[in-house]
């Protein structure tokens, strides 16, 4: 990774002030992917905002697990390359398109990563996550990992932006996409007052689905892992942990700590293995949710026999719809988030941020825009 400027925060200030949008940097650092480990720090003409359009002066942007693999690992077809990373961040509201209303300039915002087209056969039937016209900041438009990011119309159109109250700090807002996830795959999950949970991954999506069980009523949560750093924080949240080795039986050591097969399990990590160890815990009736997409061969094994006579569900849950993002903003301002851990990084330290996450030295990763990163 190289850069062009040497300090992205001392050159905003100085060039921006409360004047409005004349007073603006012409252009911004951002993160730009240009493939399989090639992320560059570059300066970059600064959005604009045309008709419908708002344009946020980014404060903070988390960096999910999905920007790191993508990076290590190389993006899929459907990254428009090269493009800003970044889809968990909250911003400021500098400039304003023409037609734009309801949206205070200077005002705290977020905006759902997946923006639905609203007219193809998914998004009529309410399940806009499923949308066959996605727009995905940080995948196919320029995402959050900049000084500045654009919010397209058809995001506000599709109530995507979101307007935060000044009680909601920066960090429960950057974490409004994994909990509208989690959330929808919980649900999908069957997770009710009184269920036996089972979560395999203990990285922030595992801790954040063992935060929402337990706000959903569930009786037990047990995250698995092999991270004991991360599992004490998971414990901290509430819910029972269990480290095992990735060589050792998972699904044995997990029913003697249960004592009884649980009603959900959700497969956390992007490893067939655990959604095959998922498949092994289930009791009859219950659901597994295979959350998040699996890396090298996808392929599983499963004992279809099993699956018929015992009457379990296995299920998918891809993203969050528009409605579930705000619900989690809403959500957000509930938990904890200091149990994240977040580590702060200035924009100009990009590769440490992607290395610490990579090496799983963070919990949670953060580039802060602000001058006290």
């Amino acid at each position: 990774m190289t850069s062009r400027r040497s300090d992205p925060i001392a050159t905003a200030a100085a060039t921006t002030t409360p004047g409005g949008p004349a007073a603006l940097p012409d252009t911004m650092l951002a993160a730009v992917l240009y493939g399989r480990a090639d992320l560059r720090l570059e300066e970059r003409p600064r959005p604009t905002a045309g008709p419908g359009e708002v344009v946020l002066r980014v404060r903070r942007c988390g960096i999910c697990g999905s920007d790191v693999r993508t990076y290590a690992r190389g993006p899929s077809a459907r990254y428009a390359l090269p493009v800003v990373l970044g889809h968990e961040f909250v911003g400021q509201v500098v400039e304003l398109g023409p037609g734009v209303e309801g949206v205070p300039l200077g005002a705290r915002a977020t905006a759902a990563p997946a923006i639905p087209c609203g007219r193809c056969a998914a998004c009529r039937r309410g399940e806009d996550n499923l949308c066959q016209n996605l727009l995905d900041f940080g995948i196919n438009i320029d995402g959050g990992l900049a000084e500045y990011v654009r919010i397209p119309a058809r995001s506000i159109r599709a109530g995507a932006l979101v307007v935060l109250p000044d009680q909601l700090s920066d960090a429960a807002a950057i974490l409004g996409e994994p909990i509208g996830c989690c959330l929808r795959g919980l649900r999908r999950g069957a997770v009710r007052a009184g269920s036996t949970v089972v979560v395999i991954g203990d990285g922030p999506i595992g801790l954040t689905h063992a935060i929402l069980a337990q706000e959903m009523g569930a009786r037990r949560v047990l995250c698995v892992g092999h991270n004991p750093a991360r599992l004490e924080t998971i414990a901290r949240a509430g819910a029972a942990t269990l480290a095992v080795e990735a060589t050792s039986d998972p699904a044995g050591a997990i029913l003697a700590v249960l004592g009884q097969q649980p009603d959900t399990v959700v497969a956390a990590v992007p490893d067939p293995r655990a959604l095959e160890t998922a498949v092994r815990l289930i009791r009859d009736g219950g659901s597994v949710v295979a959350f998040g997409g699996l890396a090298g061969d996808p392929s599983i094994t499963i004992d279809g026999n099993r699956l018929h006579y015992g009457e379990w569900t296995l299920l998918g849950s891809f993203n969050c719809t528009t409605a579930e993002f705000r619900e989690a903003i809403d959500l957000a301002g509930r938990l904890d988030v200091g149990l994240f851990e977040a580590t702060l990084y200035p924009l100009t330290r990009i590769s440490d941020a992607f290395e610490a996450a990579r090496t799983r030295a963070t919990l949670k990763a953060v580039v802060s825009m602000e001058p006290t990163a």
